[in-house]
């Protein structure tokens, strides 16, 4: 093993679990990452808890060499567990880049639309109300994306169902202008629907594109 590979973490949106970033994790294996493929329980947590029970501990055991950054790769929900991680982050972690991939950085206009229905809090737990657009959403109180933060959002809904709610530009779920938020270092939109972003060989190849020139391990890869 190379002492000087660095880790990525992935993280996985509502209602999925650590399968969903299964593509994610053989790329960047393949590609000379150390990687760990975060899992938590989405629908039970708020976006805090998720943060001090499930994604610090976690962190807390990767084995971190000197030299070695740690980057993240998150997707939809997953965004915004790593935003309230990263607000209070102890400054000597060794954070490299991230890429949000779907993330409701401005809050769901869907979420907005669930507010008053009962099920909706059973089905997704307490993030409905956190998920809110404007001033009451959590979103709101995470303030600017660490520096080298880029967003990749998708723009084919494949479900008509919300298209009154979101408008002509989404990915089914989350509208492409809801993507942005403050402190972004790069913003790119591709051909693809909010479920199945992550498993899109081209959205692999972009999320590799960005790790890897901030990437020890990549750097040896071309060196070699």
């Amino acid at each position: 093993m190379h002492k000087n590979q660095d880790h990525v973490v992935l993280i996985h949106g509502l209602g999925r679990s650590w399968k969903a970033m299964l593509a994610l994790q053989w790329y960047l294996q393949k590609s000379g990452f150390l990687v760990l493929n975060f899992d938590y329980p989405s629908r039970r947590n708020t976006i805090q808890k998720a943060v001090d029970e499930w994604l610090s501990p976690a962190l807390k055991n990767l084995k971190i060499e000197p030299g070695q950054k740690v980057h993240f790769v998150t997707h939809s929900l997953g965004g915004l567990i790593f935003r309230a991680w990263a607000k209070q982050r102890d400054t000597a972690f060794p954070l490299g880049r991230t890429v949000m991939l779907a993330p409701p950085n401005q809050g769901s206009e869907i979420m907005d639309h669930l507010q008053g229905r009962t099920w909706a809090h059973w089905l997704f737990g307490p993030v409905v109300k956190e998920l809110a657009t404007g001033p009451t959403g959590t979103t709101q109180q995470f303030g600017p994306v660490p520096p080298e933060t880029h967003i990749i959002m998708g723009r084919r809904s494949l479900m008509p169902l919300f298209k009154h709610l979101l408008g002509p530009e989404s990915d089914g779920i989350v509208t492409v202008c809801g993507g942005h938020t403050e402190g972004e270092a790069g913003f790119s939109i591709v051909d693809s629907d909010h479920t199945l972003i992550m498993w899109r060989p081209s959205v692999l190849r972009e999320v590799l594109s960005i790790l890897g020139s901030h990437s020890s391990a990549q750097k040896r890869i071309s060196a070699e």
